[in-house]
């Protein structure tokens, strides 16, 4: 069945290509088509069985979030884009989780969408990067904030899930909250920093690519696997193993390398797994809604980032001085959403006592728009700032050591 999903899958991403749509949008159409709501030829005890792919997929996802986390360049740089990040992130948090809240009534559905809205795709946007021979820091801003999203959703969803299920379900008290809160990020800390150790000592003192390969999938399951046996989520592990390979390890690139071999086929069966759970008979329950995410999204990157424009010239001594352009358009070409916020939807399914499929439903539909459009608003972005040098020059290769870093990892966030 595996083999099934497999083929179908990158078929059907082939085939969306063809017609100029994002391959991501096939595999999820392809698993609408296969998954219970028509064909049924991927059915719901199916997909409960091949949860292992979707953990690993997480997985490969964790690593490439926390690989993005490069200390020197963002401590280089915080400054400059402060201020814009925590608006466009903290006002799409708010927007989201208001307006849902508002119409559902259910708290626990309006903060997980709130989360799960400040996730991007750097793929999306990178692709669109490489596409264009782009100039100045404004690509590099953007990617930053990408992964400064991508690492806080992730954060957040792990501290909300878990007040949700220790405080609002079983309503346990705040200091039960937080010791089990603590213990949760404590070892997390000890997980991530005991396999990300083993991790650049197999990096650093093995050369033969197959035996990295071996080692470094066996490292990735042990950072599933372990947390589970102590009830604390693999994220945080999973980033915290990324950010230390790619900021004490000098040939951090051949990690991601190495996992490049593999994560293709594991994120085509992800994807496609992840359009079988679209939910046909509850979608026009949740259009509404569907609706709500996408335009509270957009408002909340668009205008938070120039809000945070306006914080930065009221305190000056808070940020350094950006360009207009770039806070006025980078919220813009923040839209685009895939991998993460699906893998985290799934993962919330299964951990809080939600109604099944609205969660997923809903960020699926809302992610083919995203996919859609957000490439789009990022070359509309690029433009606007005048970061493209020529529009029919090919990519350049000549990038600088920070970009290179996102490249080796692009397709992990696919």
């Amino acid at each position: 069945m595996l083999g099934i999903i497999l083929i179908t899958g990158y078929l059907g991403g082939e085939l969306a290509k063809k017609f100029n749509l994002p391959s991501l949008t096939g595999y999820i159409i392809t698993g609408l088509i296969l998954g219970p709501s028509l064909l049924d030829v991927i059915s719901s005890p199916l997909l409960q069985t091949l949860q292992p792919i979707n953990d690993f997929a997480l997985g490969l996802i964790g690593l490439s979030i926390g690989g993005e986390l490069k200390y020197r360049f963002l401590q280089k740089n915080w400054e400059k884009f402060n201020l814009i990040f925590l608006g466009e992130s903290l006002l799409s948090f708010f927007l989201v989780f208001l307006l849902i809240y508002f119409v559902s009534g259910s708290l626990p559905l309006a903060l997980m969408l709130g989360i799960l809205s400040l996730a991007t795709t750097p793929t999306s946007i990178l692709g669109v990067i490489k596409e264009r021979d782009t100039r100045g820091e404004f690509p590099r801003i953007l990617m930053s904030i990408g992964a400064l999203d991508n690492f806080f959703c992730v954060l957040g969803f792990s501290i909300i899930t878990t007040k949700l299920n220790i405080f609002y379900y079983e309503e346990v008290s705040t200091a039960d909250f937080l010791g089990y809160l603590g213990r949760e990020v404590l070892l997390g800390i000890i997980l991530g920093l005991f396999l990300g150790s083993c991790t650049i000592l197999v990096i650093e003192r093995i050369e033969e690519k197959r035996k990295i390969q071996v080692l470094l999938i066996t490292i990735i399951l042990f950072a599933i696997g372990m947390p589970r046996q102590f009830d604390i989520s693999f994220l945080i592990v999973t980033l915290l193993i990324g950010a230390l390979v790619v900021n004490l390890t000098v040939d951090y690139r051949k990690f991601y390398q190495t996992l490049q071999a593999i994560d293709t086929p594991i994120l085509i069966i992800f994807l496609t797994m992840a359009g079988a759970r679209f939910q046909l008979d509850i979608l026009p329950a949740v259009s509404i809604l569907a609706a709500i995410y996408i335009t509270a999204r957009l408002t909340g990157k668009i205008i938070g980032a120039r809000l945070g424009m306006l914080s930065c010239l009221l305190l000056p001594s808070g940020c350094q001085k950006i360009s207009p352009l770039h806070s006025k358009y980078v919220g813009m070409a923040l839209t685009p959403q895939a991998g993460v916020a699906i893998g985290l939807a799934i993962l919330a399914e299964q951990k809080l006592p939600l109604q099944e499929g609205v969660i997923s439903t809903l960020i699926l539909g809302s992610i083919i728009f995203f996919e859609l459009v957000g490439p789009l608003l990022v070359n509309r972005a690029l433009v606007k700032t005048g970061s493209i040098k020529s529009r029919n020059s090919i990519p350049s290769t000549n990038a600088n050591s920070d970009k290179d870093v996102t490249t080796d990892k692009d397709a992990k966030t696919s």
